[in-house]
């Protein structure tokens, strides 16, 4: 085997290793924000919905973080990607699951979406507060 051989099999081996640590610490690179950003916008734009409120909203929700999690003064937790409440979303209607919220980006976003269409965007806190106005066509960093 030649030394650029080598080398090639070296690099991808620590690139390998990389992505397991960044997933095991829960790292999100630029590139990985940007692709759920036009995950988000292109799922949006098919269920009919503002691409870039609902852009701006997940981003204030979760930072574009899948496996956001953050708990609640009433007791109850918000998970994935848009923070779906384990009270109203899990127990009172049953529409996406736990794994699903936290393991299922794309099915959670439609999910969001679809309540959006529904009139349901308030659900949200950041869409009810209007916080998510500071995060329209902000850069992705």
């Amino acid at each position: 085997m030649d030394e650029e051989r080598k080398l090639k099999m070296q690099i991808g081996f620590i690139q390998k290793m990389l992505d397991i640590l960044r997933q095991i610490l829960g790292l999100q690179t630029k590139i990985e924000k940007l692709q759920l950003a036009e995950m988000i916008k292109r799922i949006a734009k098919e269920e009919e919905v503002d691409p870039e409120i609902l852009l701006a909203v997940i981003r204030c929700e979760s930072d574009l973080n899948p496996r956001a999690i953050n708990k609640n003064p009433d007791g109850s937790t918000d998970y994935g990607l848009c923070q779906f409440n384990n009270y109203w979303y899990w127990t009172q209607e049953k529409i996406i699951s736990p794994e699903e919220a936290l393991y299922n980006p794309e099915k959670a976003v439609r999910v969001m979406a679809q309540c959006f269409k529904k009139g349901r965007a308030k659900d949200w806190i950041c869409y009810r507060t209007g916080r998510y106005i500071g995060f329209l066509n902000k850069p992705i960093v």
